[in-house]
């Protein structure tokens, strides 16, 4: 019984945090009218100006402004305009773009399986954006020609099963948001608006997704309409309902799963608005010198100016560079704690925390034990050859002091040969040949323009609640 009433105390807990968090995150009425009116507004003018250039095409909304699960102050209108399948992608880009730029004056061109524009506009006195994305107008998901031509069979699936739950995808979001693992990019690689939303109707409701997520484990599957033929090794399986070959969670890293997890078991088992709502301050130099003396360690960090690149480009060869970077530190002697990599203020840059960053001038290399006569004398004669100490150890074997390259690892990263040897990436290679890079360490590292606020979280607990 008395389990029973502390499990209602804390629902109740739950559905009052909840109800609060609403409050300040839910759209106003008014942005509401207003988000709705400019949608309607931008798939008239686009329709009109398809029926003068007599282009077969039409314009639908699509995405959270659709099915009205944005949050407040971050509403995320997204227009597609459908062409025919027939169309070659010359022809749906050249036509799509053409319509999409003959509406409004002030866009960005960008680029995702195919161009599309951003555009800036006014409406009502209010400062608004839009992204225009031509894609292809198919039967079906499974005869798609683009990434992009999905989206159009999601909002339909959507708009007809998510009526109800709108609030509830709004504090999934939110609830992600804080822990920094919103969003399908590279930089990110967290969960997606869509697959917040397939979450939460499958589970109805954010509350009942909270208890089942508190007990997931990695290869987690699911499967809503019962069809997936997908098979993956990822550590969150959610199959596609309008494709059952694609994984719409194939974008959450081992990390963002796990970080879901235990925030949601803490936000079960400890009720609190502060899993929605976490102020995070930018850390100062000053801090940031004091955290590194208290720690102990070395910080270096190889820095470049970020290349022209969109981040889902970037990040993975910041990733596929700092693991690279990181087995040539660890070959070269120096203990790795942890390592990150980040782009802010137009630099790009890896991070090595080290246990200690100078070795001694020597380190042991272990030969063959005496008794192996032939391999043992080869041994010693190539190393008594170059003037190395050569001695027996406590088990029989011969050693040889040898000469570290590097004793520090500031010259290890300064030494371009040895970068150009490691996995790095087409752009970031680039950078690294030309010697267009710095190398810093602890209070030599040149703070820049979001470098305090990637430096606070990683300073920051995970999993300080």
């Amino acid at each position: 019984m008395r389990m029973k009433e502390n499990t209602q105390q804390e629902n109740k807990k739950m559905k009052e945090i909840c109800e609060a968090v609403l409050r300040r995150i839910k759209p106003t009425d008014e942005e509401i009218r207003r988000v709705k009116e400019a949608t309607a507004w931008i798939i008239r003018q686009i329709n009109e100006k398809a029926h003068e250039l007599n282009i077969p095409a039409k314009a639908v909304c699509v995405g959270s402004v659709a099915r009205n699960t944005w949050i407040r102050g971050e509403e995320d209108i997204d227009i597609f305009i459908l062409l025919p399948e027939e169309f070659t992608t010359q022809e749906l880009e050249e036509k799509g773009l053409r319509l999409a730029k003959s509406v409004f004056s002030k866009y960005e061109e960008r680029y995702a399986s195919h161009p599309y524009i951003h555009a800036f506009f006014s409406f009502q006195g209010a400062e608004m954006e839009a992204d225009i994305v031509p894609c292809f107008e198919v039967k079906s998901a499974s005869e798609i020609k683009s990434a992009v031509d999905r989206t159009p069979f999601h909002n339909a699936y959507l708009s007809a099963r998510i009526p109800g739950l709108e609030d509830d995808v709004r504090l999934l979001k939110q609830f992600l948001k804080t822990l920094h693992i919103y969003g399908a990019e590279q930089r990110t690689m967290g969960f997606s608006g869509y697959l917040c939303e397939l979450l939460i109707l499958h589970h109805d409701g954010f509350i009942q997704l909270m208890k089942s997520a508190a007990h997931w484990r990695f290869g987690h599957r699911i499967d809503m309409e019962g069809h997936g033929t997908y098979r993956g090794d990822e550590p969150l399986i959610v199959i596609d309902p309008v494709d059952p070959k694609r994984n719409v969670a194939a974008s959450v890293s081992a990390f963002s799963f796990a970080r879901f997890i235990d925030a949601a078991r803490a936000f079960i088992s400890r009720p609190s608005i502060k899993y929605f709502f976490r102020e995070e301050t930018e850390m100062s130099r000053d801090e940031f010198i004091r955290n590194i003396h208290e720690r102990g360690t070395d910080f270096v960090m190889l820095c470049f100016d970020a290349p022209p690149v969109v981040d889902d480009v970037l990040f993975p060869q910041l990733r596929k560079a700092e693991k690279s970077i990181r087995r040539l530190i660890q070959n070269n002697g120096f203990s790795v704690m942890r390592s990150a990599v980040g782009a802010e203020g137009g630099k790009a840059f890896l991070i090595y925390e080290i246990a200690c960053g100078t070795l001694p001038a020597v380190k042991m290399h272990t030969g063959p034990p005496v008794t192996a006569e032939i391999h043992a004398e080869k041994f010693k004669t190539k190393h008594l050859s170059r003037n190395r100490v050569v001695r027996i150890d406590e088990c029989g074997r011969l050693v040889a002091e040898v000469p570290r390259r590097h004793r520090s690892v500031l010259s290890l990263l300064k030494d371009t040969k040895e970068l150009m040897k490691c996995g790095l990436g087409k752009h970031v290679s680039e950078i690294i040949e030309r010697s267009q890079y710095e190398v810093m360490i602890n209070d030599e590292i040149k703070f820049f323009d979001g470098l305090g606020k990637f430096l606070r979280k990683y300073f920051n607990s995970t999993v300080s609640w």
